[in-house]
């Protein structure tokens, strides 16, 4: 199922690993229809408008994926939501693309299994509807559920599908036509997002950072940070420069300024709040360090997307 902005790479990702599963099989295993609320085409992100099946209706199906926009609140309505939790009851395996995750917990069809959701977004599905239903991780196969956190990573979500109702073998030979190497661990855990490599760089400096990402709205003094990893001020500082070329102090601001944009750019959060939550104690020092580093001030930045 696929509302107005959609991603076109996420559809090719979920359609053309069961068209080769179907080529190699040399059979019909899979095969699927795409739906819209309302039977209308759809536009992806990216401005194209694509033909569907039909509106949603309640046809037999072994799985249902649903492909949201980057705006994924915006497609939420009583009847997507009825349809979601019918589509559940009736034993299909029910999966969500990125910010579909959204969608399914207001279905609260996440209750038992958390979704994988991209790293940019999770922050604020966490702040809006709870930790327990989203997980740090590229893409998720438990049950009657099936995640991934979109981009490359549903790739491998369709994958373990054709694993599931195909077979493992199948799978591995479409990631071979496709000259793919499907992900040998699904965790994410921060990996595709800013600074991935730290952990790699050092152990020491990999902590700090972590400290520093887990007190955000309550940035700590430079001081404490040092204490709890052990380190004198200066040497951390040393340790900062040598790895990442620039002050503790300074890497902190952008881990907060990060996630400012990606709470601007992914929520309806108020500026007001998102500085707030990004350890800014007013708007106006939140602007200020954002426009320094961004080239335009939050508001109109979240304009643009």
């Amino acid at each position: 199922m696929i509302g107005d902005g959609f991603p076109l790479l996420s559809l090719a990702f979920v359609t053309e690993p069961l068209r080769l599963a179907n080529r190699d099989a040399q059979r019909p295993l899979f095969s699927w229809r795409i739906l819209s609320p309302d039977g209308n085409r759809p536009a992806s992100s990216s401005g194209r408008r694509i033909d569907v099946d039909g509106p949603l209706d309640d046809r037999p199906a072994d799985a249902v994926i649903l492909l949201a926009s980057y705006f994924a609140d915006k497609m939420i309505s009583s009847r997507l939501v009825d349809w979601l939790r019918r589509r559940a009851r009736s034993g299909a395996l029910m999966g969500c693309v990125d910010t579909g995750a959204l969608i399914f917990a207001e279905a609260g069809l996440l209750e038992r299994q958390p979704a994988a959701v991209h790293h940019e977004a999770i922050d604020t599905l966490r702040e809006t509807h709870g930790e327990h239903r989203f997980s740090d991780r590229l893409y998720d196969m438990h049950l009657n559920r099936c995640s991934s956190a979109g981009g490359v990573a549903t790739f491998d979500m369709s994958l373990a599908l054709i694993a599931r109702f195909g077979d493992p073998k199948l799978a591995r030979r479409v990631a071979q036509t496709l000259n793919y190497r499907p992900l040998e661990d699904p965790r994410a855990s921060g990996a595709f997002g800013r600074d991935w490599s730290i952990q790699r760089l050092d152990k020491t400096l990999a902590k700090s950072v972590g400290i520093m990402s887990e007190n955000l709205e309550t940035p700590l003094p430079i001081c404490e940070v040092s204490r709890r990893v052990g380190l004198p001020v200066w040497k951390l500082r040393r340790l900062f420069h040598r790895h990442l070329k620039m002050s503790p102090r300074a890497y902190y601001l952008d881990l907060r300024l990060d996630r400012a944009r990606n709470l601007l750019r992914n929520s309806n959060e108020k500026v007001r709040t998102v500085a707030m939550m990004c350890g800014f104690p007013a708007t106006e020092s939140l602007s200020r360090g954002y426009k320094a580093r961004y080239g335009v001030s939050p508001s109109k930045d979240r304009l643009l997307t």
